[in-house]
């Protein structure tokens, strides 16, 4: 469980200008105490045993929804980074864990043969999901996405176009993205920054932002700070995942309100620390690039991704990227052709 910051440390550290403490203190201590019942509940197999199959999903959803919230203030709040990474991992089994009790009471007699999906991509879920995902990204736990995406896959009519573009690189097999979103506003306007000319996606970037908050107008969380309801700040996750996904120059935008820039440099430098293993040239002189360099020899080149793909460059060519796990493609030279 995460531990909830002191005044002094809110004060130095929050990430989120309209937080207050004593909205943080009360609401991380509220979500951590409901998210501990519900764990101590679910160990107590006399008190189980008396629930019915309803109960126990609404349960589990429930404590699913509180883990995402807290790790969302938390970051806020300005927990540091590497325990929210710590964190992340605990809310996904949350999320399985409702999936197995949810599947259980649609199985049952008292869901009268009604079987929704685990999170509607059409209507508010999408927000909670679009958290997880990103954050799945950003904290460096991409290989944790196929188990994400497969929650998602569970009766739900339609895939969303952003969604499945983030998956694309980290969760193989699934099938193209549709170029429309579940969500209209303000997601639809990133499948533009996807297809853009890379010199065309920081601007469009920058526009994104500035429109993102108003354009966010028919989702739960807008205006929240001005509700009874609680605050867990405004982010635009998903400009922080692209920017990290398609490699933008963040520099004009940096500053921008709502987008998490320290996330998208703590991505890049787990990234960074990935490839500093993998482009190491081995004991018998193996030649290496990544994607997006010059090709420094001409020859055939195979890719270190799933599937393996093998292509011609001509020296000084752009190495092409195939959107690798770890956001470029590493290329190992195989010789002339």
């Amino acid at each position: 469980m995460l531990k909830a910051l002191n005044l002094s440390d809110f004060k130095e550290r929050k990430r989120e200008l309209l937080l207050d403490y004593a909205t943080y203190a009360a609401d991380a201590a509220d979500l951590a105490t409901r998210i501990l019942g519900t764990d101590q509940r679910m160990t107590d197999t006399e008190l189980m045993a008396t629930k019915s199959a309803a109960a126990a999903m609404r349960m589990t959803r429930a404590r699913a929804r509180y883990a995402a919230d807290l790790l969302t203030l938390s970051y806020s709040a300005g927990i540091v980074t590497a325990d929210l990474r710590s964190f992340y991992p605990a809310v996904l089994g949350y999320w399985e864990e409702f999936a197995k009790y949810d599947r259980a009471f649609d199985e049952s007699s008292e869901s009268q043969g009604a079987v929704v999906a685990h999170f509607g991509l059409l209507g508010d879920d999408f927000e909670m999901v679009n958290r997880m995902t990103c954050l799945g990204i950003l904290l460096g736990w991409t290989a944790l996405l196929p188990r994400l995406a497969s929650l998602l896959d569970y009766r739900n009519p339609r895939m969303d176009g952003m969604l499945e573009r983030l998956f694309q690189p980290f969760v193989p097999g699934r099938a193209a993205a549709p170029d429309e979103c579940t969500r209209h506003l303000p997601y639809f306007k990133t499948l533009k920054i996807f297809r853009a000319d890379r010199k065309d996606q920081a601007p469009m970037m920058a526009r994104y932002l500035e429109q993102w908050y108003h354009a966010s107008r028919r989702e739960p969380f807008y205006d929240s700070h001005k509700r009874d309801a609680a605050f867990i700040g405004y982010w635009s996750w998903e400009a922080a995942a692209i920017t990290f996904l398609l490699d933008i120059n963040d520099s004009s935008y940096r500053d921008a309100t709502f987008y998490p820039s320290d996330l998208v440099e703590f991505a890049r430098v787990q990234r960074n620390r990935s490839l500093s293993n993998v482009l190491a040239t081995d004991a018998v002189g193996e030649l290496r690039a990544r994607s997006g360099d010059a090709c420094p020899r001409r020859g055939l080149w195979e890719s270190l991704t799933d599937p393996v793909v093998r292509r011609i460059f001509e020296q000084g060519n752009v190495m092409s990227n195939l959107h690798a796990s770890y956001g470029l493609t590493v290329w190992i030279y195989k010789g002339e052709a």
